[in-house]
């Protein structure tokens, strides 16, 4: 087993890290180019996670709190918290679809960015349709996909073909292949 040799700087910063449910805390005056670099190392000793977690913190890993001479915490079975894109989803592909306001309720987003979600979500493709309810609120709900999907392409007129062997249509651009 190697040991790592920690400057006080980080073991100052991983201490604080341990005492804060391993969650990495910087000085704000620390400059940007140190931070990286810090980080940096950090990451290369694998004493911290990438930052690529649902809150996007660095988190000392077991090896960071060993590092610094403390036992890593017991890991609970505790199911992490859903991403709000596949909790959106989930909520429109219901039978009777969502409401803005149970989207908004159920994600915490106010009102213009739930809009703005709905909006990726039908430019990404989803066949999306809005309701009115029997009680007069309007709903938004996945439709499924029709047979034919996936056969047009997004450029007026244009149509995508399947295999070598397609011919193109009459009136249609081709373009050369090099």
């Amino acid at each position: 087993m190697t040991t790592i040799s920690l400057t006080r700087t980080e073991t100052s910063i991983l201490q604080t890290a341990a005492a804060c449910e391993g969650r990495l805390r910087f000085a704000p005056e620390m400059k940007p180019a140190s931070r990286k670099r810090l980080i940096g190392r950090l990451l290369r000793d694998e004493l911290i996670t990438p930052s690529d977690a649902p809150d996007g913190q660095h988190r000392l890993t077991p090896t960071g709190y060993l590092a610094i001479g403390l036992t890593p915490p017991a890991r609970t079975n505790t199911a992490c918290r859903p991403n709000k894109k596949v909790l959106v989803l989930t909520l429109l592909t219901r039978d009777n679809g969502a409401t803005l306001a149970e989207l908004i309720a159920a994600t915490g987003w106010l009102p213009h960015t739930t809009r703005a979600a709905l909006s990726r979500i039908r430019s990404g493709g989803q066949p999306l349709a809005k309701a009115a309810r029997p009680d007069a609120t309007m709903a938004y709900r996945i439709l499924p996909p029709s047979p034919a999907a996936g056969t047009r392409s997004r450029r007026k007129g244009e149509t995508l073909t399947r295999g070598a062997e397609a011919e193109p249509q009459a009136g249609m651009p081709v373009q050369a292949v090099a």
